[in-house]
């Protein structure tokens, strides 16, 4: 009784959680491949019948024969009128066959997640992989080891290569989403935060001192190591039911 319990909670869960993406905003990624030329072009969807303002994220992570990640990130605000598609930006990269190449396009409305798309290319063991994926979002997508960057000064900015290092020497690959923001405080301060949806993990007053904000990026990175790690005991106790 309690394990049937267990998965019309888990359901219910799941049902309402997938009300949120791809439904009022519908994200798109459209490729063309030509030889080791990618052509991608972002686009979304109002799927609603209002006005909508919002923003978008759009990243690509390259993975080498060496595990070394390196990252690139644009972002910009903007508008759908009802029922009208948009193109949001095109690009171009190169692919070489030994690296992985993954594009992730987020849409967000007043900092919700509302729309996303992915795309991988040179994913090896694929299979295996979705067998060890501890996470994966209701329309299949895998948002595993994700780390968003929405910093306004260069303190915030240093803090955040100091953290996006540190997740990613520390191999984290965490199964939600990580986002790095700074927001104004008083004066010409401004605050640092950890989330982790919308959960702050840790938050501190941002200073232009490289070994404040490298201390506060490892106090940061224990607290995200365990919050992933205290998800991960959760899920395997209400499995056991």
């Amino acid at each position: 009784m309690r394990f049937k319990l267990a998965v019309i909670f888990l359901f219910i869960f799941q049902f309402a959680s997938s009300q949120f993406t791809n439904t009022d905003v519908i994200a798109k990624l459209k490729t063309e491949r030509i030889d080791d030329i990618i052509s991608v072009n972002a686009e979304a969807t109002n799927a609603t019948e209002v006005y909508k303002s919002l923003k978008y994220t759009f990243s690509i992570f390259r993975t080498d024969t060496t595990k070394t990640v390196s990252k690139s990130n644009q972002e910009e605000r903007f508008t759908l009128e009802a029922n009208e598609q948009k193109s949001l930006t095109n690009t171009t990269i190169g692919v070489d066959e030994k690296d992985k190449i993954v594009m992730l396009l987020l849409v967000y409305e007043e900092d919700k997640i509302v729309g996303k798309a992915r795309i991988a290319f040179n994913e090896k063991d694929q299979k295996k992989e979705k067998e060890e994926e501890e996470y994966v979002e209701d329309d299949g997508i895998v948002l595993k080891g994700i780390v968003i960057e929405e910093t306004k000064t260069k303190p915030g900015k240093d803090f955040y290569d100091f953290f996006y290092t540190s997740y990613t020497l520390n191999r984290i690959n965490g199964s939600k989403i990580v986002g790095v923001y700074e927001k104004l405080s008083f004066g010409r301060s401004t605050i640092i935060q950890v989330k982790i949806e919308d959960k702050v993990i840790h938050e501190f007053l941002g200073k232009p001192d490289i070994e404040y904000l490298e201390q506060m990026s490892k106090v940061s990175i224990r607290r995200v190591y365990k919050y992933f790690k205290d998800l991960k005991k959760q899920k395997r106790d209400i499995f056991q039911y």
